[in-house]
């Protein structure tokens, strides 16, 4: 016993749900980048890791980003390149996230590799931004991330 013309018009309509829903997921996932133009430029600084015996080893952390005007973000944490960078909105802490991959050694001569990094950014006053930075294996959850304060400046 066969379905009738409307049953089976019926049946196909989940499938249209489901494949209009995949369609435009993307563009409902895009990052909210409203103000994050105040940016845009080269930015030059320092950070302090927060664990005071990880600080004492390895120093203070040098960064300098570059954000264009399409805000595609590159940049150097220590003596490794930051890549991949992308910024958005952070609701969660009233500010501006910027994330990207970590490519090479950070600190030549020492044992410390991170795969990825967060900065977490206030607004620019005075064309100086200050914030917290996060280096991790990965986006998620690690137990040996290492967050640091940041002071960025920027540069002409």
């Amino acid at each position: 016993m066969g379905l009738n013309k409307n049953q089976r018009h019926w049946r196909s309509f989940p499938t249209a749900v489901l494949l209009i829903f995949i369609l435009t997921a993307p563009l409902l996932a895009q990052p909210d980048t409203t103000g994050a133009s105040q940016y845009v430029g080269d930015w030059y600084g320092e950070g302090r890791f927060y664990n005071v015996n990880l600080h004492s080893e390895l120093g203070v952390v040098r960064f300098s980003l570059r954000v264009t005007e399409d805000l595609e973000i590159t940049g150097t944490v220590g003596n490794a390149e930051i890549i991949d960078g992308e910024i958005e909105v952070d609701d969660w802490n009233d500010g501006y996230a910027i994330k990207g991959s970590v490519v090479g050694q950070m600190f030549p001569g020492e044992d410390f590799h991170k795969k990825r990094i967060t900065l977490l950014l206030e607004e620019v006053e005075d064309e100086i931004c200050i914030g917290d930075f996060h280096l991790a294996n990965n986006d998620f959850f690690d137990f040996t991330m290492r967050p640091g304060s940041i002071t960025l400046t920027k540069g002409p």
